[in-house]
């Protein structure tokens, strides 16, 4: 009887044991899971924001292709598939966290390494219809803030029209009558405007063109003017409402493009711009100037700026006569939803070392800021 008592407590504490180790055992399993999901966790937090290119060294150029109607998704698991980037979820954060939702169809040249915020930039501007590498004889491209002289000498090259007879495509009244008919809402303001040196100036939209087909100048303009029609249709009640014309808008636009970079610095410039006109001020924009000249320099003088012409607008107020380049949609949106207006900036400059525009709300503070950037944008320029 005590054998079988002594037994059974025996039993009953290697029982006991055995519990125990299982008890611990599931501790040390479960704290070992913790561990490994807060570590997992971490992990992916830090990848999730990893915006850097996944090879800095690369030199291979990749043609990538976007469908028209593809998510950011689709696109971020395409780049990574490429080996365009590590992770499409980075790519999808970095678009949610900048707010970018405009991501254009086509074909784009880029590179392993790219980081996120360039590879961003590519794809929010017109694609090509055809590969890059190989490019195509019966493509033109029209660049964001390109002018129409400059698109006059491509247009030399790639058809049997002269820059000369297809510029002169800009001016013909005849021709501008009949398009007006067919685009009213986009060109009634610009046919008001005395003065432009292309009354079509701003209205050829940055894209590219199939330019297989064309059998005249005219062709090439109406294609072009077209595509800015289809662009800017969304936005004509917008700019009614602000009680701004089509002319305004674009002119904005064009001095926006070359001023800024970054959708939130365009968005400050065109508040800028707005405060400005406001207060009856010039806008000082050397981009007018330089548009002016017949051959401009990086640098203006003060004998520059003097120049005789509606589009100095150092001299003249207002938004001046017309559009100096073509502007991308970004810098057209930037126009209709200016930011910080009530901050009462009236000036800004820009590091060309860095690409940081710094704003000011007093001709004081910006001389300040004019001569603390002098010697480095002397040298970048």
């Amino acid at each position: 009887m005590e054998k079988d008592q002594f037994n059974s407590r025996i039993n009953r504490h290697q029982v006991s044991n055995r519990k125990n180790k299982w008890v611990i055992f599931i501790k040390v399993f479960i704290l070992l899971l913790i561990i490994m999901g807060v570590g997992l966790g971490v992990r992916h937090l830090y990848l999730r924001n990893d915006t850097s290119a996944k090879n800095p060294n690369s030199t291979k150029k990749i043609d990538f292709y976007v469908a028209s109607g593809m998510s950011a998704s689709q696109i971020g698991t395409k780049l990574e598939q490429k080996g365009l980037i590590k992770h499409n979820y980075a790519f999808e954060n970095y678009l949610t966290k900048h707010n970018i939702n405009d991501l254009k169809a086509g074909y784009f040249s880029l590179s392993a390494s790219m980081n996120l915020a360039n590879i961003a930039k590519k794809l929010e501007k017109s694609g090509s219809l055809y590969p890059i590498s190989k490019g195509n004889p019966d493509s033109l491209l029209m660049r964001e803030g390109e002018t129409a002289q400059e698109l006059a000498k491509t247009i030399a090259k790639k058809t049997k029209f002269s820059a000369k007879t297809w510029l002169a495509t800009l001016n013909d009244k005849q021709y501008l009558a009949k398009l007006a008919k067919t685009y009213p809402e986009l060109l009634s303001s610009a046919l008001k405007v005395k003065n432009t040196k292309y009354v079509l100036e701003g209205y050829l939209y940055p894209a590219t063109y199939n330019i297989k087909n064309v059998k005249s100048a005219n062709d090439i303009t109406t294609m072009m003017v077209s595509q800015m029609n289809t662009e800017l249709a969304p936005y004509y009640e917008q700019i009614k409402r602000k009680g701004l014309t089509v002319q305004e808008v674009l002119t904005l636009a064009s001095l926006v493009e070359r001023e800024a970079i970054t959708q939130s610095d365009r968005s400050k410039v065109a508040g800028v711009f707005f405060n400005r006109i406001d207060k009856k001020m010039t806008l000082g924009s050397d981009i007018a100037v330089k548009y002016a000249m017949k051959n401009p320099t990086t640098n203006l003088s003060l004998k520059d700026i003097k120049i005789k012409s509606p589009y100095n607008l150092y001299v003249h107020t207002g938004y001046g006569p017309g559009p100096v380049n073509s502007p991308s949609l970004n810098s057209i949106k930037a126009v209709l939803n200016p930011v910080d207006r009530k901050k009462k900036y009236y000036y800004f400059i820009a590091d060309l070392k860095t690409g940081k525009i710094y704003f000011s709300k007093t001709y004081a503070q910006h001389e300040k800021l004019n001569k603390k950037l002098s010697a480095t944008n002397n040298k970048n320029n």
